[in-house]
């Protein structure tokens, strides 16, 4: 019980700080597009941007188990030698996620809690944090849909409303 209320202070005090750092609602209206996005500038202030709006787009919904394992995807893709090097570069490489490719008008913050969450999960695994039920799973898909690229014998494992692979 004792180490869930410190968990819940220090995520408090991190939203808190990072809120504070800047507005992030302005901060996300930065990375609408991809097309206006340079990548030969990239930041740390940008790759925890682009993580965090991945995690914020393709998770929202999901528990911090699920926004996690969205964030150790992307960060398994930067680590892997088939995509680039950078997160901005991955989250914003054609095709590959979902929110990328849609009108630039729905890229918006609207919900501020969730996008706070998703900047804390978002400097954690920048700071190395790990999930283990995904493992080095490159890929996922909601259990909704079912990709062409599925290939059974490659799933990782369920996490929250996600499938995780290593393919």
């Amino acid at each position: 019980m004792r180490v869930k209320t410190c968990l819940k202070i220090f995520s408090m005090v991190w939203i808190f700080a990072l809120c504070t750092l800047f507005n992030a609602n302005s901060y996300a209206y930065y990375f609408d597009h991809a097309r206006d996005f340079d990548f030969s500038v990239i930041t740390p202030g940008h790759e925890l941007g682009c993580l965090a709006l991945n995690i914020y787009h393709e998770g929202r919904g999901e528990s911090l188990t699920g926004q996690s394992a969205i964030a150790a995807v992307t960060m398994n893709r930067v680590r892997s030698k088939y995509y680039p090097e950078t997160i901005c570069e991955v989250v914003w490489q054609r095709k590959q996620f979902s929110w990328t490719h849609i009108a630039a008008r729905y890229h918006a913050v609207t919900d501020f809690a969730a996008w706070s969450q998703a900047l804390v999960i978002a400097r954690l695994f920048l700071d190395g944090a790990q999930i283990t039920q995904v493992g080095a799973a490159t890929h996922y898909h909601a259990d909704t849909v079912k990709p062409y690229w599925i290939v059974d014998n490659k799933l990782v494992g369920k996490v929250g409303n996600h499938y995780f692979y290593i393919l």
